[in-house]
């Protein structure tokens, strides 16, 4: 079963995968998260996609794996 990060407004496509952790590492170096650690959860929000995504299979079902 292949499984793909949606934008959870626009229904755009980011990444497909066949499993939901290839799709995550994907994800991950497509967008890297500058800033690690503790210090930069604290007091700042930090986006890394233009929106919330949601992965779903490719029947369109999502399996509540919404990140």
């Amino acid at each position: 079963m292949m499984y793909k990060a949606i934008g959870y407004y626009s229904k755009n496509e980011y990444m497909i995968g066949r499993t939901v952790a290839e799709v995550m590492r994907l994800l991950q170096q497509e967008y890297p998260n500058p800033r690690r650690g503790v210090k930069s959860l604290k007091g700042s929000v930090n986006n890394l996609y233009a929106e919330p995504l949601k992965i779903v299979d490719m029947t369109g079902r999502d399996g509540q794996y919404k990140f």
